[in-house]
């Protein structure tokens, strides 16, 4: 079975500046792999650890995320596969989903592509459905839970929504997109980072995957964009005694009708 795990590169914090352009400016803030793409990725291995096969970690971003697939490798995704051109700079996220699905085409041999619902930078959650329908495949989209998952058949799943619990199946290949209640990301050993850290992963380019400028053209425009608002400061709670400090968390708390 041929699991693939799409992972995208985030700022650790929001910080961020917007550039005159409309485009995020995260410059000197750590990238870390998409907060939901680790409970994908972790989703991923535990059902390769059950039936066999591979688990290929694909992203599109610089050479600087290597690393990042390094890390995924090391947590138990058996292959990684990285997407890199001058003219994946400035994707939107159905162009981002057009990559994708070429690369995936090209590997030829996938049972089920693993998202996480949605990114921590843009939060459109639209990439998973854009990649199943241009790949003309079955969604899954707010997975919380795989009860079935039979390698060349079906899969049967949970989809967790808001205020109702979905089972729902569908045969292979198939998109997935997952919550983070569906599992808890392993870390992974020291032994096994120092036995990849020097993995190059295959780079494909806009060459590799037979796409053109009309391919990768965003579809979108962006008329406005703000940042973020920075975080509140939080409050000290002072007092004589833990007594008199928990009395006034409690006031505290009955006025903002927390409790």
């Amino acid at each position: 079975m041929h699991i693939v795990v799409c992972l995208k590169q985030v700022p650790r914090d929001n910080s961020v500046k917007i550039r005159p352009d409309l485009t995020i400016d995260a410059e000197g803030i750590e990238k870390i792999i998409n907060l939901f793409d680790e409970y994908a990725l972790e989703e991923g291995i535990r059902w390769n650890e059950q039936h066999g096969g591979k688990v290929t970690a694909l992203s599109i971003g610089t050479t600087e995320w290597v690393e990042q697939l390094r890390r995924a490798l090391a947590m138990g995704a058996t292959d990684a596969l990285l997407l890199s051109d001058l003219t994946f700079m400035n994707l939107d996220t159905i162009a981002s989903a057009r990559v994708a699905a070429a690369a995936i085409r090209k590997l030829g041999d996938v049972d089920l592509v693993i998202t996480g619902r949605n990114s921590t930078d843009d939060e459109s959650g639209a990439f998973a459905p854009a990649l199943a329908r241009l790949l003309g495949w079955p969604q899954l989209t707010y997975v919380g839970k795989v009860l079935e998952l039979q390698p060349g058949g079906t899969i049967k799943v949970e989809r967790h929504l808001e205020s109702v619990i979905e089972t729902v199946a569908c045969r292979l290949p198939a998109v997935m997109s997952v919550v983070k209640d569906i599992n808890e990301p392993r870390y992974p050993s020291l032994l096994k980072i120092k036995r990849v850290a020097k993995v190059e992963p295959p780079v494909w380019t806009a060459a590799d995957l037979g796409l053109n400028a009309a391919d990768i053209t965003p579809v979108a425009q962006l008329t406005a964009r703000v940042p973020p608002p920075p975080r509140p400061k939080g409050e000290i709670i002072d007092g004589p005694d833990a007594a008199m400090k928990v009395r006034k968390l409690v006031d505290k708390l009955m006025e903002y009708q927390v409790i």
